[in-house]
């Protein structure tokens, strides 16, 4: 016998990558419930939590509707946990929403009663009116219009000292992106909206007298209006402390030199600015209607990195269409060539609902599960592509990590070209130890060593010098764990 709803009608649950990190969809959805408001219950599981353990969690709270966040991280185990509840409770409402519900089978996989693509604050409540009511509404695809940024709570009260001392705070002021980048799912929506600013400042003066300190703003451009730019960064540096961060996406074509200026202004290290870059080839630019000027972006990461004291991160799109191994390692020569100290190289999604899930490149084929990465272009072939995917990882865990500065120079001098240097270096150390992940700093520089032995004239000692030298220089928060 199925039991009545209990003192919580309503749970809200995700996974979210870990624990670290905090499931900010949920709680924008959960701070506009309204008046179902005190009758709701989140979880933010982690991926140490399995599906039962889950199911255990939620069930013992006797919902009557639970929604499910579902993202490309977590996509597989929140299918596995809405398949559970439903067969655990048929009689149970269950809503995914996130941006998985755009898979075209999305529905069947993942067993929900209604899925909810695009924005959830107004139309997750108003879904769970009708259905403690009795009153479900017909058809299971619920495709809400974009919100009224003016009218929504902010979900910033609800962070708790935990959250503050110990987990990322995410934080935004605008929705939507001005590009409309084939490979991104911000293409749906072809205008940005913005956050009144009064309500966000008060959110953060009371976030900042509780204690917080670093902040990752979620806007796809937070540079996106001038006007607006300015007057955010100007409230956090008058109210500067010690250990405070801000971390920025910027598009190069739209950092002015007044911005430069304004991001000048803050204390070293208080900003981790992320550029998207994704390409340098000028035709790969125009084949995935991304409009940006390889030149300016060099300029842009060139002028960030020697007039502000701002640690920068450029992104690179490994797979994209027109783009080769040729021209993909000449775009990454560039960009190394400016001195940022990371580049996040990626492997093309076709994520769902992009534009490129729609219409996928000519030859292009891709992985029909979680994370969706292209498995072979008309460019580069499928051993290729695996190639550049360790590459990536490995990149990540010798460069972007910082434990090996000088080590690094040493490999790049290697050869005529960074990336082929590199893409040596990661294709040693996968013969040598089978892994992409999971590889401690010895065993790094374990295969730094065999690498520079082998490839330069230096005498091991030296070499043993250098490493030895960065490992003990490495950047506060390395272990010697796999970073």
């Amino acid at each position: 016998m199925t039991e009545a709803p209990g003192e919580h009608p309503i749970v809200l649950a995700t996974v979210v990558a870990r624990y670290s990190h905090t499931a900010f969809g949920q709680r924008c959805i959960e701070a506009n419930m309204g008046l179902l408001r005190p009758r709701c219950r989140c979880f933010e599981f982690t991926p140490d939590d399995s599906p039962a353990e889950m199911a255990e969690a939620i069930l013992a709270c006797n919902p009557g509707v639970v929604g499910l966040g579902a993202y490309i991280w977590n996509a597989d185990t929140i299918r596995r946990l809405a398949r559970l509840l439903k067969r655990l409770r048929p009689a149970l409402w269950v809503v995914v929403g996130g941006p998985e519900t755009w898979s075209g089978s999305a529905a069947a996989d993942y067993a929900a009663d209604y899925l909810v693509r695009g924005e959830g604050e107004a139309a997750f409540p108003t879904l769970c009116v009708k259905l403690l009511k009795n009153a479900p509404p017909q058809g299971r695809m619920i495709t809400p219009p974009p919100c009224d940024l003016n009218t929504l709570a902010l979900p910033h009260a609800a962070s708790t000292d935990e959250d503050i001392a110990h987990r990322v705070l995410y934080v935004e002021t605008s929705r939507g992106c001005l590009g409309r980048c084939a490979f991104c799912v911000s293409a749906r929506e072809h205008k940005m909206r913005f956050f009144p600013l009064p309500p966000f400042f008060a959110a953060m003066t009371a976030l900042l007298a509780r204690g917080a300190r670093r902040f990752k703003f979620v806007d796809r451009t937070f540079n996106a209006r001038a006007d607006r730019f300015h007057a955010v960064l100007e409230f956090f540096l008058e109210r500067w402390q010690p250990g405070m961060e801000l971390h920025l996406e910027l598009h190069p074509e739209l950092l002015s030199d007044a911005m430069v200026e304004m991001l000048a202004r803050f204390p070293r290290n208080g900003l981790h600015l992320e550029v998207g870059v994704q390409s340098l080839t000028p035709a790969t630019l125009d084949a995935v209607q991304r409009p940006q000027s390889p030149d300016r972006a060099l300029t842009v990461l060139h002028t960030l990195r020697k007039s502000t004291g701002a640690r920068v991160h450029a992104d690179l799109i490994a797979g994209l269409p027109g783009e080769g191994l040729a021209a993909f390692a000449a775009g990454f020569d560039r960009l190394i060539s400016t001195g940022i100290p990371e580049i996040q190289v990626g492997i093309l999604k076709r994520l769902p609902g992009s534009p490129m899930d729609q219409t996928p490149p000519e030859g292009a084929l891709f992985s029909t599960e979680p994370p969706y990465e292209v498995l072979q272009t008309k460019e580069l072939s499928f051993f290729t592509l695996q190639r550049l995917k360790r590459f990536s990882r490995h990149f990540d865990r010798y460069f972007n990590c910082g434990a090996f500065p000088r080590a690094m120079e040493l490999v790049f001098a290697t050869k005529a070209s960074a990336f082929e240097a590199f893409l040596l270096l990661s294709a040693e150390t996968w013969e040598a130890t089978g892994k992409s992940w999971g590889l401690s700093i010895e065993t790094r520089a374990a295969c730094l060593q065999r690498y520079l032995e082998a490839h330069t004239s230096q005498d091991a000692e030296d070499i043993a010098r250098v490493i030895a030298d960065d490992i003990a220089r490495r950047p506060r928060g390395v272990s010697g764990a796999d970073v």
